[in-house]
C-alpha cells in the first residue's frame, strides 16, 4: 500500500514512525492531508527540463558565483576560508564554478526545477504571475508578455544554490565516494520527510560516473523485499504524469537496502541531502549557521585533498589506492578531485591523444597547509604513456615521477619534465 492511499483512507493523519525502514530514526513526523499531497501532474511544471545546447528553452550559463560561494562556505563551518591553503581555496572555487557549469551542460537546471516546484507546492502564494499552479507554466520564460522572467530567476537561483550554497554541495558528499552512503539511516530520514512535508529531494547518480540528476520523491510504497520510490523527474512534463510513473526502486531483502538501476539512464545510487529543506529555506531568507557536524564533516573532508588538473592535450586517468578512478568533472578541462583522501599511493596516468605537450597540475594538502603545488609537463606522442605517483601518508605527500609501465597501464612515455612552484613563485625546470 504507498502513502497516497493510506492517507485517502485517512484524510488527516498524524503516526508515530518506528525506527527502521518504517521510517524516521526520531519516531517524529507532522501531519498531512489528501489536499497537500503533491500530484507531479499538476505540480510540476509544464515545460521539461532542458540543456543549454539542446530543445527549444533558453539557456542561461550561470555568472559570478565566486563571492557567493565563499560566504556560504564560511557560513556552513563558521569558519574563514583564509584558515584554508590558498591553493586549495582556489581549487574548491574551480570545483563550484565546473560543477555548476556541467550540470547546466549535462542534466541542465533539474535542481533548479526541483526546488522551485517544491516551493510552489507547498507556498501557492509565491508562483509567479498569478498561475495556479506549477503545470500551469509551460515555458521557463513565462510569463512571455513582457520582459521579466520571474519563473527562469526561481530556476536559477535554486540551480546555482546547488554549488554556491555550501549545505547542499556537502550535504551530498556521498557523491564523491558511493561507499560513504548508509542506506539503513538515509531511507527512514528521506521517508519520514516525506511523511512530513509531502516531498523529499534526492540526487540520484551512477557510481562509475560523474553524471547525477536530481528528482523529488512525493510518495512510496513498501512490500516484502522491496521499496518502491515514486518521483518527479523534471525531464518529463507535468501532463506526462497523467499516465507515466517515474519511480526508483529498492531492494530490501538483503541485510541492507540497494538500490536497482533506474530505467533508461542507469543511475544506481542516491543521496537525500538532510539539509536540503535548510537550504531551500535560507533562499528565501536571511537565516544562516554551521553545520550540525560541522567540525567532524570539515575535518573528514578536509583532512587531505588531492586536486590534479587536467590538461586536454593529453588523456589523464587518476587511480586511488583501492584502484578507483578519482572523481572529476566534465568541461573541456576536466578537474580530478578526492576530498578527505586515504593514506596511500595515487597513480596519474596520461596517454597522448596525438602528438602534444602538456602541463598537468598536482596540488594536494591538508586544512592546515600545501603538501604539493606542482606542474608536470612533458610531450607525447600518439599513444605514449607517462605515469607519475603521488605518496599521502600521516606526514604529507609527495610526487614520484619518472614511474615505470604496467601491462596495465601500457608503455612509458619519454621526455618529459616537472615543474615545481617555490616559495619566491618562481617556476623551476627539472630535467629528469
Amino acid at each position: 500500500m504507498t502513502r497516497r492511499s493510506v492517507l485517502a483512507a485517512v484524510p488527516v493523519a498524524a503516526a508515530a514512525i518506528t525506527p527502521g525502514l518504517d521510517g524516521s530514526r526520531s519516531g517524529v513526523v507532522g501531519t498531512t492531508s489528501m489536499e497537500s499531497t503533491f500530484d507531479p501532474s499538476r505540480h510540476g511544471f509544464g515545460f521539461y527540463n532542458w540543456r543549454i545546447r539542446e530543445g527549444p528553452y533558453p539557456g542561461t550559463p550561470p555568472d559570478a558565483i565566486d563571492d557567493g560561494w565563499r560566504e556560504s562556505f564560511e557560513r556552513a563551518f563558521d569558519r574563514r576560508l583564509s584558515e584554508l591553503p590558498a591553493g586549495v581555496v582556489g581549487a574548491l572555487s574551480r570545483h563550484a564554478r565546473e560543477g555548476l557549469l556541467e550540470a547546466v551542460r549535462t542534466d541542465g537546471y533539474c535542481y533548479g526545477m526541483i526546488f522551485a516546484a517544491q516551493r510552489y507546492f507547498e507556498r501557492p502564494e509565491t508562483i509567479p504571475a498569478d498561475f495556479g499552479t506549477a503545470s500551469e507554466i509551460t515555458h521557463p520564460h513565462a510569463p512571455l508578455s513582457g520582459e521579466a522572467t520571474p519563473v527562469l530567476e526561481d530556476l536559477i537561483d535554486y540551480q546555482t544554490a546547488q554549488y554556491v550554497d555550501f549545505h547542499a554541495w556537502l550535504g551530498r558528499y556521498a557523491l564523491f565516494d558511493a561507499s560513504l552512503i548508509d542506506y539503513e539511516s538515509q531511507i527512514p530520514d528521506l521517508l519520514a520527510a516525506v511523511d512530513a512535508f509531502g516531498t523529499a529531494a534526492i540526487t540520484l547518480f551512477t557510481e562509475s560516473s560523474v553524471r547525477s540528476h536530481q528528482v523529488l520523491v512525493y510518495d512510496y510504497e513498501r512490500s516484502p523485499g522491496r521499496l518502491v520510490l515514486f518521483a518527479y523527474n523534471p525531464n518529463y512534463t507535468a501532463a506526462t504524469y497523467e499516465e507515466y510513473t517515474y519511480t526508483v526502486e529498492v531492494d530490501t531483502s538483503g541485510a541492507s537496502p540497494v538500490p536497482r538501476p533506474t530505467e533508461h539512464a542507469g543511475y544506481d545510487q542516491f543521496v537525500h541531502n538532510e539539509y536540503d529543506r535548510a537550504i531551500r529555506t535560507r533562499r528565501e531568507s536571511a537565516g544562516a549557521g554551521p553545520l550540525a557536524d560541522g567540525n567532524s564533516l570539515y575535518e573528514r573532508l578536509f583532512g587531505t585533498t588531492l586536486f590534479v588538473d587536467a590538461d586536454p592535450a593529453v588523456r589523464t586517468i587518476v587511480v586511488d589506492p583501492a584502484g578507483r578512478r578519482l572523481d572529476h568533472t566534465a568541461g573541456p578541462e576536466p578537474l580530478h578531485y578526492r576530498y578527505g583522501a586515504p593514506e596511500g599511493t595515487y597513480t596519474i596516468v596520461l596517454r597522448g591523444r596525438e602528438d602534444a605537450e602538456y602541463a598537468v597540475g598536482i596540488h594536494a594538502a591538508s586544512q592546515h597547509r600545501t603538501f604539493l603545488d606542482e606542474t608536470v609537463e612533458g610531450s607525447l606522442e600518439a599513444g605514449e604513456t607517462d605515469r607519475y605517483e603521488v605518496h599521502i601518508d600521516g606526514s604529507g605527500a609527495t610526487l614520484e615521477t619518472g614511474v615505470g609501465a604496467t601491462a596495465l597501464l601500457g608503455a612509458l612515455g619519454t621526455g618529459y619534465a616537472y615543474r615545481t612552484r617555490g616559495p619566491s613563485n618562481r617556476d623551476h625546470d627539472n630535467d629528469v
